[in-house]
């Protein structure tokens, strides 16, 4: 009987362990979780506030980093917001909101910006493709949307940075 209580003992003991050692891991998971819900629910209300400009425009999900995040050292997600890319026919118009609360609206114009790819950034910007609006004096950046998690934004970003992209082509031939 000694034997078995010791067995039992072990193996408390071991799943206990088990238990700390999972324990960062379930709660980055709950964490990561609970940013997509959070996005959701800022890309959600921002249709809804601006479904009379979005009309019938194509628009496309997007996670969005300020200069300073990205070329930040230092961060758990390279993202510092959410919102939509309104594609136009002359423009690109950027509706956010920051995790802090702040709104973002930004139009990007062939005659004052450009767009850039990127794709991979992989250190510090995690292992997603990125693409940048670049206006006088800063930098916007943009990964499409993929859920909780990072996997397959490679293909969706650049999708989206063509359909952005296609004003500007445009604007270039007729120069």
């Amino acid at each position: 009987m000694s034997d078995d209580v010791h067995a039992l003992v072990i193996i408390l003991l071991l799943l206990f362990l088990l238990g700390i050692l999972l324990t960062p891991l379930v709660l980055f998971f709950v964490y990561v979780f609970y940013q997509n819900s959070k996005r959701k629910r800022i890309r959600q209300r921002i249709l809804t506030a601006q479904q009379g400009f979005i009309g019938g425009q194509r628009w496309f999900p997007v996670r969005y980093a300020s200069a300073p995040r990205f070329q930040s050292w230092f961060k758990i997600f390279p993202w510092d917001g959410t919102g939509i890319l309104v594609i136009g026919p002359d423009s690109v118009r950027f509706l956010g909101e920051t995790f802090a609360g702040a709104n973002l609206n930004v139009q990007f114009d062939p005659t004052n910006s450009r767009i850039s790819w990127l794709g991979k950034c992989p250190w510090p910007n995690g292992a997603v493709s990125w693409f940048a609006f670049e206006v006088p004096n800063e930098k916007h950046y943009f990964s499409s949307e993929t859920g909780p998690f990072v996997f397959g934004s490679s293909n969706s970003t650049k999708e989206i940075y063509e359909e952005g992209n296609k004003p500007f082509a445009g604007a270039q031939r007729q120069s």
